[in-house]
């Protein structure tokens, strides 16, 4: 049954914030369907509360529609704060006015109404959403920006809440995407990782009076996250709200799950695969060609590689635990039977870039050991490591604001992609190790302090009010 993108914004409240939370869990948003309709529910619920939206869509790679959401709330009064009222506007959006793969162009109201249009974009891209008169949208320096995703790993083996304490059992009748609450927990895929976080921010926006602000909110949904970061790549390529946010660098907060600490630098990811072909036939015949024995050398070469991320000081960073690039590979060949000469051989590699280390040189080795053995070596893009001063003044005043300590981490986020905005850290409900379980939660104090950490720091960059 599809959702409704109709929904009572959230007010403020913890009662609401896992009201909200719960409907956010009720999506099935995981990275392999379209997140499309809970992106369209964080429209709805963003233009109840007065945000302009610019939306960016993609198929990716299998075809499916993905979403990716920008808006912006700027103070009572400025240009482009609100061309359309509530539910009028989230129609024009996404209900009566659709048109081809559910949008259409809304057509002027008023002569303040903003010229929404979407174009064409390059190929394997499905719209683009773009405004002709938003030049005062990003006129301040400050205000802040929260960015977050929609999508979530997959829960095949999903356990969920323990049944209650006079039963051994376990509840999964609810499943992933039916939230439980038990034990001052919310339990749910995506609760920790990270749709947690966006419902607190919802709720420390509906604590903060447009009447207040001098200065804009942001807030950015994208799409595939869990993926490669995919939809991130692509707002940043196709977005103009993400250009107007640039513009305006806000301070930026990745809301992944940090239990409210300040993480000012987090790794980056990257890769490569190595691919070897041969030819198949009867194992008891000369005519195959065993496409392993060219790959297994390759082996030799990344083992090699390996080992010296874990000896050589000049390829660590003292700043991370573990200092080093967690350098990783595998291999199939994808044979299930011993008469027929393997005819593949895939290799992969991945590893954990650091701000002043990138591996470049041992890629080079590889590339070069791979050409040597007739082998195809193909790089898979990440993102980039996240780097912030942890001496910046704002990174100083989010660790008083939250009143946490400030660290660095070792997995990637979003904003390994969003190089462009100087004065980002990562901080968030909720614990990493609960992130990806079989019976993922966040606990509602944790809820609780993200919204009234979120609501602090809406006040000190978006507001004179202390």
């Amino acid at each position: 049954m599809p959702h409704s993108i109709e929904a009572p914004p959230p007010d403020g409240t913890i009662a609401s914030a896992i009201a909200t939370l719960e409907k956010l869990i009720s999506f099935p948003s995981v990275s392999a369907k379209s997140n499309v309709d809970i992106n369209d529910w964080c429209a709805a619920t963003l233009t109840q509360m007065g945000f302009t939206l610019w939306r960016s869509g993609y198929r990716d790679e299998r075809g499916v529609r993905k979403a990716n959401l920008v808006a912006v709330r700027n103070p009572a009064g400025q240009r482009g704060e609100a061309f359309f009222s509530g539910r009028a506007r989230a129609l024009r959006y996404f209900g009566n006015d659709e048109g081809p793969e559910g949008l259409r162009p809304a057509a002027n109201t008023s002569s303040n109404a903003a010229n929404i249009c979407f174009t064409a974009l390059p190929a394997g891209t499905e719209q683009r959403e773009t405004s002709a008169d938003r030049s005062n949208a990003a006129a301040s320096q400050q205000g802040l920006a929260y960015f977050c995703h929609t999508d979530v790993v997959p829960a095949k083996k999903w356990v969920g809440a323990p049944a209650p304490s006079h039963s051994s059992a376990v509840d999964t009748a609810a499943g992933p995407f039916g939230a439980v609450v038990s034990d001052d927990r919310v339990y749910g895929r995506g609760a920790c990782d990270m749709k947690g976080s966006l419902a607190a921010m919802l709720s420390a926006v509906a604590r903060v009076d447009v009447r207040q602000q001098t200065a804009p909110i942001w807030m950015v949904c994208t799409a595939d996250e869990e993926v490669g970061f995919n939809g991130a790549k692509h707002l940043v390529d196709h977005c103009d709200g993400y250009r107007e946010l640039v513009h305006a660098d806000p301070v930026s907060v990745i809301g992944e799950p940090t239990e409210m600490n300040v993480v000012y630098a987090h790794k980056g990811i990257q890769g490569f695969t190595v691919h070897s072909r041969g030819r198949a036939g009867h194992s008891a015949t000369n005519f195959g060609i065993n496409a392993n024995e060219a790959m297994v050398p390759m082996l030799v070469k990344l083992l090699e590689l390996c080992q010296r991320t874990r000896e050589d000081a000049g390829l660590q960073d003292d700043r991370f635990d573990p200092p080093v690039l967690s350098w990783n590979f595998g291999v199939s060949d994808h044979s299930n039977v011993i008469n027929i000469t393997p005819e593949r051989s895939d290799a992969w590699v991945s590893f954990r870039t650091m701000p002043e280390v990138d591996a470049a040189e041992l890629v080079a080795e590889a590339e070069a050991t791979a050409r040597r053995l007739g082998l195809t070596l193909t790089p898979i893009a990440g993102c980039d490591p996240l780097w912030t001063d942890p001496d910046s003044e704002f990174v100083s005043q989010f660790q008083a604001i939250a009143g946490t300590r400030s660290q660095t981490v070792c997995y990637a986020t979003d904003g390994g992609v969003l190089g462009e905005l100087s004065r980002r850290i990562v901080i968030g409900p909720g614990s990493i190790a609960q992130a990806h379980t079989v019976d993922e939660w966040i606990a509602i104090d944790q809820l609780r302090r993200g919204i009234d950490c979120y609501e602090k720091a809406l006040r000190h960059w978006c507001t004179q009010v202390a």
